[in-house]
């Protein structure tokens, strides 16, 4: 993967809190970026996990490490797309 090398000035009590060049938390920085980048529809979720060098599932799945929820949208919705596939498997059957 191509680099470039940027520089932020960030508020002095993050760089107390926060090993700013860490590993850990440089990757987290670019996953925070990327996903704003998908969010906005920009890229795509596979373009982002390519950037990051991973699989799209590990890439959802680092989201969710970091409290930020890829798929948007409720637990009701969620409920209502299981039971409408389930109904469509049944239908087909």
């Amino acid at each position: 993967m191509d680099t470039v090398k940027i520089e932020l000035e960030v508020p002095q009590v993050l760089a107390e809190y926060v090993d700013i060049n860490s590993e850990s938390y440089k990757k987290k920085i670019n996953l925070i970026m990327l996903y704003e980048l998908v969010k906005k529809e920009k890229i795509s979720v596979g373009k982002a996990a390519e950037a990051m060098g991973m699989r799209k599932i590990d890439f959802i799945t680092d989201l969710g490490k970091m409290d930020i929820a890829y798929f948007d949208f409720s637990v009701e919705e969620l409920m209502e797309d299981v039971k409408n596939a389930h109904l469509s498997d049944v239908d087909s059957e």
